[in-house]
């Protein structure tokens, strides 16, 4: 884990060498974004059943090359998931057993994710007390744990290491506020989505996509 983490600053570091020569300035967000996340099936043999709550906190680093305009990047560990029920009876590797579904049965996907994204925000002046803001980018996840439940079954918990992509990439789009609180200091608050593009699971045997919605809830500084 350590030797991940020093990848993952590495990296961010990387990433925001090439507009630190003509930087206007760096503003930090710290952020706990509450989320409704669901599943999107590919395939025809499952659907999905509803949204999942979720908690996604970190933060985020704006990087102003202009007044009005930042590249930003961060870090955050988001809990997400979803629900899917399988129609058709499906195997399922968990980390200490094998086991079938049978048609009807519905999982409860438990997920954690490093994420970091990369994206351009674009601001408003200000206006009063306020700035408008809108941001999109992409983003890159590193699962690092993956648990579900199966009701049915009596499966509560259970690791579903193997049957997970250790990674997955995505493009986002919000809109939002800064609320000044005097100074430097502004309360963040928008909403934001997020697809994410890679199939979550490293089986072909069921094949479902990540989509969320979050309130951005922050302070600037």
């Amino acid at each position: 884990m350590r030797i991940l983490s020093l990848r993952i600053s590495l990296f961010i570091l990387l990433l925001l060498i090439p507009v630190t020569s003509f930087s206007q300035g760096v503003r930090f967000i710290v952020f706990a974004d509450p989320q409704i996340a669901w599943l999107k099936p590919e395939v025809r043999n499952i659907e999905s059943t509803g949204v999942r709550g979720g908690f996604n906190a970190g933060f985020e680093m704006d990087n102003f090359f202009s007044s009005n305009y930042a590249l930003t990047t961060g870090i955050s560990i988001n809990s997400i998931g979803g629900k899917l029920r399988f129609n058709n009876p499906a195997e399922v590797r968990f980390e200490a057993f094998t086991d079938t579904l049978a048609p009807g049965n519905i999982m409860i996907y438990k997920l954690q994710y490093i994420d970091i994204p990369l994206g351009f925000k674009f601001t408003t002046r200000e206006i009063g007390y306020t700035t408008i803001y809108a941001n999109l980018g992409l983003g890159g996840h590193i699962n690092i744990r993956s648990r579900a439940d199966i009701n049915a079954l009596g499966i509560e918990g259970e690791s579903l290491k193997d049957e997970i992509q250790r990674f997955n990439f995505s493009y986002h789009f919000g809109a939002g506020i800064h609320y000044s609180l005097g100074g430097q200091t502004a309360l963040v608050l928008g909403l934001e989505y997020r697809h994410r593009f890679v199939d979550i699971a490293s089986s072909k045997q069921h094949i479902a996509l990540l989509n969320s919605i979050s309130l951005r809830a922050g302070i600037l500084f």
